[in-house]
């Protein structure tokens, strides 16, 4: 869904509501709000998935950029729209979208043979009554539900450092969509707070009403990373998915007939419905980058597919619409068309989406990677030493030859082909490019000596030494950094580990061991660094403590935010 909204402006200059003299939502920093949601949680979700050893292979298809919208007027109508329903489907024909019913899980999903393919709708995937936080907070000790209520999600939505986004249209004009950057302040929270306390989630009346017929969706990316136990709820259900491939937890709340218009994403995703119901319309064939840009509208904020709607007078769209209720999940390969309309108020959308980075971005980083290098692969320039040969100069200055032509694409096809073809140095640019940030991060995550930990006495243990000794010793536990990607990888030279796109290296079998159990395990415990013989250790040593080198290790993280301690 994310790939529908153009990038966020570098500042958002907006009155606050003290200013204002409104009233507002109390505020507290990241790092609080995420250790405050944490320690409600007495340990790991009872609601987990089970974890199945099954690794989905990667679409054909990679993320790219999407297009900025280019001038262009509404195409001539080729032909109607229609929404293709059972009842009026020939016999003969088979639905795009797969249909199934019960327990999502990575067998079933699987089994499907739905990804990277074809879309998949799956009933009654998952139980929003245990799920979904509806209560006021809880209380201290109690277990966190994985889905953050609405006045959560409106809460993330008032952090200067989250990226959200009011997107509003009036139902049935495509060229009315209108954009407004976060975050939420005064009036907008009071709305979005009225919007569920006035809504009923089975009545298409949204909670407020609008006298220019607008409709408002509210679009927070990276909520995982403000509510913990719903990062924990993605790692468990969709640990068959690599790390690496995982995005980011995005929320979109919206009132009846709120959002963001129909548009085409690049990559995997998954549509979980939370609350209320929605209706997706899902185009019945793939469009490739080039046609997406040839038909987003010129003009609106938002990038917008044009010949959607029939009233435009330029339908060319031929879709399948399926109405969503709590607990069902929509899956849709790349490039899929599609267009989500909340159907009742109070409806709230889960947006799980996978990375995959395409060619142009590879190229992109590869040049960043190569500039600063003083390697003679980088650093060659373009000779032609045979210039004068046998001749007196050039007969046409003005022109670039063939062979000037082919010196260059040699020079730099052999510089490319040096980096690429190196096991070592195409592991380390790989592994930094697709665990960096996705998104630009102010100072996310914190390092352990600017942590506001959110204890109201000030006391905490601010030493990474310290911490991890505790948590070795059975006191408490480490958890990863929320929005963070972690992978683990094995070259020649030994074993490597990657993280926020920086890079660590060992040629230790046991450390390498671990490198992996930080990267496949959310919570780490005493247990779970040791393993249940304690095969961490350093074999050299008939201590039952941590090599040196892995201790060190885990400082490190603890030291950079990439780790943090939860007194359990």
């Amino acid at each position: 869904m994310a790939a529908a909204i153009v990038d966020p402006p570098d500042e958002a200059a907006a009155p606050t509501a003290a200013a204002a003299g409104r009233p507002t939502m109390r505020r507290e920093s990241s790092e609080r709000r995420r250790r405050r949601t944490r320690r409600r949680a007495t340990g790991p979700s009872a609601t987990r998935a089970a974890s199945l050893a099954w690794v989905c292979a990667t679409s054909a298809s990679g993320w790219a950029p999407p297009p900025a919208p280019i001038g262009r007027g509404r195409r001539p109508s080729r032909r109607s729209r229609r929404a293709a329903t059972a009842e009026e489907r020939p016999a003969e024909e088979e639905p795009r979208v797969a249909e199934s019913r019960g327990d999502f899980d990575a067998s079933s999903f699987a089994a499907s043979g739905c990804w990277g393919r074809r879309p998949l709708l799956v009933r009654g995937a998952f139980d929003p009554s245990s799920l979904l936080d509806d209560s006021d907070g809880g209380g201290e000790g109690e277990e966190a539900p994985p889905w953050p209520s609405w006045e959560d999600v409106v809460d993330v939505a008032t952090d200067e450092d989250s990226e959200s986004r009011i997107v509003s249209h009036v139902p049935g004009d495509p060229s009315s969509f209108e954009l407004r950057w976060g975050p939420l302040d005064g009036d907008d929270v009071d709305d979005w707070l009225a919007k569920a306390s006035g809504a009923d989630e089975g009545s298409d009346e949204g909670g407020n009403e609008r006298d220019d017929g607008r409709r408002e969706t509210l679009v927070i990316n990276d909520v995982d990373r403000y509510h913990p136990p719903l990062a924990d709820w993605i790692h468990e259900t969709f640990s068959f998915l690599p790390n690496w491939r995982m995005d980011d937890g995005q929320i979109s709340l919206a009132e009846a007939g709120g959002g963001i218009g129909p548009h085409v994403d690049s990559y995997d995703v998954f549509l979980i419905q939370m609350s209320g119901r929605r209706r997706w319309e899902v185009g019945t064939k793939t469009i490739d980058a080039r046609e997406e840009r040839e038909r987003t509208l010129e003009g609106p904020d938002v990038r917008i597919l044009d010949g959607w709607d029939a009233e435009d007078g330029g339908a060319v769209e031929s879709f399948e619409s399926h109405v969503l209720d709590p607990g069902d999940v929509l899956y849709l390969p790349p490039r899929v068309p599609h267009c989500g309309t909340a159907a009742t108020g109070k409806c709230a959308t889960l947006s799980v989406g996978c990375r995959a980075p395409s060619a142009a971005e590879l190229t992109s980083k590869l040049a960043e990677a190569l500039s600063p290098s003083i390697e003679e692969h980088a650093v060659g320039r373009y000779e032609d030493p045979d210039l004068l040969d046998g001749a007196a100069g050039a007969t046409d200055p003005g022109e670039l030859t063939a062979e000037a032509k082919e010196r260059a694409r040699t020079l730099l096809l052999d510089s490319l082909t040096s980096m690429v073809r190196d096991d070592e140095r195409w592991d380390e640019f790989f592994g930094r490019c697709v665990t960096e940030p996705k998104r630009v991060r102010s100072g996310y995550p914190a390092p352990l000596d600017e942590r506001d930990d959110g204890d109201e006495d000030g006391e905490g243990r601010d030493d990474a030494t310290s911490i991890v000794r505790d948590v070795l010793n059975g006191e408490g536990a480490l958890y990863r950094a929320e929005g963070v990607a972690f992978a683990h990888s094995r070259v020649n030279s030994g074993a490597r580990f990657y993280a926020n796109g920086e890079r660590w290296s060992t040629t230790r079998d046991a450390v390498a061991e671990l490198y992996r159990t930080v990267c496949n395990n959310r919570r780490l415990r005493r247990e779970t660094l040791l393993g249940p013989s304690g095969d961490v250790r350093d074999a050299a040593s008939p201590s039952s403590e941590l090599a040196p080198e892995a201790v060190s290790f885990l400082e490190e993280l603890v030291a950079a935010g990439l780790l943090y301690d939860v007194e359990e």
